[in-house]
Order: C-alpha cells, then sequence, then structure tokens
C-alpha cells in the first residue's frame, strides 16, 4: 500500500474497547485508515495468534501498521522469566530479540504481505542491518520517534537515527513523530513543531512525516458536563499552513490516553463521551447511594438522554456509536452499561468524526445497508 493516500493514522492497542469501536466501523470508512496496531497479549490468551487474531476479525487483511506497545515490552522481560510464564511472553521475547538486524520481526512482518513495519529501536546498533532486511521486503518503512513522555527518544539517538535513515534515501519512508500527552500549551508553542518538522524534512526530503498525540484527559474532575479539545487535530492543522511541500499525515491515539491509568478503587462514575471533529463533549453522573451497580445503568440512561437532546447531538450520524447512544437513551439493554462500552462508542464515533474530517457529515453515505 501506498501510504499517501492514507489521511488517517491512528494508533489502536489492542484493548476490548479500542478493538470494537474499530471493528463497528464499516468497510467504505476501515477502507480510508491506515491504523497503527500496538501489539502485545490479547486479553488474557496464551498464544500470539490470538492477538493476529483479533486484529484480522476487526480490521480484515487491509494494510497496517505493525508496532509494539510500550509498557507491554518494558515489562516483557520480567513476565517472560516468571516461573510458569505464558507461551505469548516467550514468543515475543523471541520476536522482538535484536540478534541479526531483528531478524526474527522482519520475518514475522515477510509472512504477512498486508503489514507494514515499523523499525525497532531497542537496539540501534542493528539499525543498519534491519533496514537493509526491511528494503529486501519492498514495503514502505514506518519509523516511530517517542519525543515526550517515558522513555522518549535521546538527542544522540535521534541524531544517529536520522543521519542513518537520510544515508539510505528511502522512497517509501513513514516517520511519525509521537509526542504523548498533548494540552493547550502545545497548542499556543505550534510554532516549534513546525520548525522542528521543516528541519527533519530538509533531513528527509522524500519522507511522509505524522505529528502524533493526544489530549484525552486522565480526569475529570467534578465536572457533570462540558467539552474538551482536541489540541492533536488543531495543532496539526496549524502545521499544515505553515509546512507547504512537506508530506503530512494526521495521526493520534483515536481518543485514547497515552499513558495507562493507575488502578483505583470503586465503580467510575457513568459518563459518556461524544466525539465532534475538534473537540469532546461529555456528560457525567454521580451516583447517589451505595447501590452503585444497580443505579449505573439508569445513570447511563439520563447522561445519553440529555446528549440526544443537545444542540449539538447530530441524529444523522451513520455511526454505530451514535446507534449505541440512542439505544442506552431508550433503555435498551444491549446499550452502554459500563465504562468499557462509553470508551468503545467514543472512539468510534472519534474514528468516524476524523475519517471524516474535511466533508458535511449530512451529505455523506456510506454505501451500505444502514441499520437503526
Amino acid at each position: 500500500m501506498n501510504i499517501k493516500i492514507a489521511s488517517y493514522i491512528p494508533f489502536i492497542s489492542l484493548k476490548p474497547a479500542e478493538m470494537a469501536a474499530l471493528e463497528e466501523l464499516y468497510d467504505c470508512e476501515k477502507n480510508q485508515i491506515l491504523p497503527a496496531f500496538s501489539l502485545k497479549r490479547w486479553a488474557t490468551c496464551k498464544s500470539f495468534d490470538k492477538s493476529m487474531d483479533r486484529i484480522e476479525k476487526a480490521f480484515g487483511e487491509r494494510p497496517w501498521i505493525a508496532d509494539v506497545d510500550d509498557d507491554f515490552l518494558n515489562s516483557l522481560e520480567s513476565r517472560a522469566q516468571e516461573e510458569g510464564a505464558a507461551e505469548v511472553f516467550l514468543e515475543f521475547q523471541k520476536l522482538l530479540k535484536p540478534d541479526d538486524g531483528y531478524k526474527n520481526w522482519v520475518e514475522f512482518i515477510k509472512k504477512h504481505e498486508h503489514i507494514i513495519p515499523t523499525v525497532r529501536l531497542q537496539d540501534l546498533e542493528q539499525l543498519d542491518k534491519q533496514l537493509d532486511r526491511l528494503l529486501e521486503l519492498e514495503r514502505t518503512i514506518v519509523v516511530r520517534l517517542k519525543m515526550a513522555g517515558s522513555q522518549p527518544v535521546t538527542i544522540p539517538d535521534f541524531h544517529k537515527i536520522i543521519q542513518t535513515l537520510s544515508s539510505y534515501k528511502l522512497d517509501q519512508l513513514f516517520l511519525i513523530l509521537d509526542y504523548g500527552d498533548l494540552t493547550r500549551i502545545n497548542l499556543i508553542e505550534h510554532h516549534k513543531y513546525t520548525q522542528f518538522i521543516q528541519g527533519v524534512h530538509k533531513m528527509l526530503p522524500k519522507a511522509t512525516i505524522a505529528f502524533s498525540g493526544t489530549s484525552f484527559p486522565y480526569s475529570f474532575g467534578r465536572s457533570y458536563r462540558g467539552e474538551v479539545s482536541i489540541f492533536e487535530r488543531l495543532i496539526f492543522n496549524k502545521i499544515v499552513k505553515d509546512c507547504e511541500g512537506i508530506k503530512l499525515v494526521y495521526s493520534d491515539r483515536a481518543s485514547a490516553r497515552a499513558e495507562a491509568m493507575g488502578g483505583g478503587g470503586g465503580l467510575p462514575p457513568p459518563r459518556i463521551d461524544y466525539a465532534l471533529k475538534n473537540d469532546w463533549r461529555f456528560i457525567r453522573k454521580e451516583f447517589d447511594d451505595e447501590n452503585e451497580d444497580e443505579e449505573k445503568e439508569e445513570l447511563y440512561q439520563e447522561a445519553a438522554q440529555e446528549m440526544i437532546n443537545s444542540d449539538y447531538w447530530i441524529k444523522d450520524l451513520k455511526a454505530w456509536g451514535r446507534q449505541m447512544i440512542e439505544k442506552t437513551a431508550e433503555g435498551n439493554k444491549y446499550g452502554i452499561n459500563s465504562a468499557q462500552k462509553a470508551t468503545a462508542v467514543r472512539i468510534n464515533l472519534h474514528l468516524y468524526q476524523q475519517i471524516h474530517y474535511f466533508e458535511e457529515i449530512s451529505e455523506l453515505d456510506t454505501e451500505e445497508d444502514w441499520e437503526d
């Protein structure tokens, strides 16, 4: 696949909510994106095959970028050494061995014609040999650089990677600059990213570059309703205006967070999020009594009813997420009744809005039978 035809690169983690959200997109929408899957163990399954099966179930055999989940990677060595470790940890450990230019990783990619590889950067001594191996596959090569957050790329390593890539004069190179969590301050300082991308472009003039990150909040405090700007999209829009002549692609985490949430006690207050093109709207309810488990479905229904009656609600939105909110408002038992389902709904709506970012929603036709 030529990545220039993909206008959107969402990072998708192998979590139930994210995979369900992706799976519920229409085929015509799946055809317009090039997702980057952060590979890891699927749920509690014991083998890596189950992870691949889940991706195929959600996305078919369309082209996708293969990456590895950072948290899973960081814990892999210790998990693989545990007594009675599940086979999946040993499989990943073998898959990601840097020996001989990450030979096992390249062989895995080779077996799947629709997979686009990311370059493994844990052992830069193997970078040249790995690039040589990947070039033999005659596919687009993706390099994801962590520019912020936990364990960002160091300045010396960044220069080594860019200089090495430049020496290869690659025709099909996709560089993802991953900035992790983004805030309003990042939007104010957008010119810094513009200048940085312009500098990278001078070194790698043929590369397609993505600015990636997420601004979905870790906490909503005690707010009951409100809106949160999608800063990754707003920053990207400003970068595009100032980077004429540079091949740029929009990327994000599909409204998921950059870092894993710490475990907390108790049931989270029911909250439904509604994705628009440039912001997320939310309605949050608090439990009134100690019988939280029974009360939550009623509160999800109240939140859904309020959302449908809001001025930002798009009644003709042809998306699974819209249908789920409507079911919830009706009290349908198959509607939203958990935080996981609410997350899947938000991500599905976010993906839909970003896929159709430059289109008038009311004029869209999915070209597939719509069931309501």
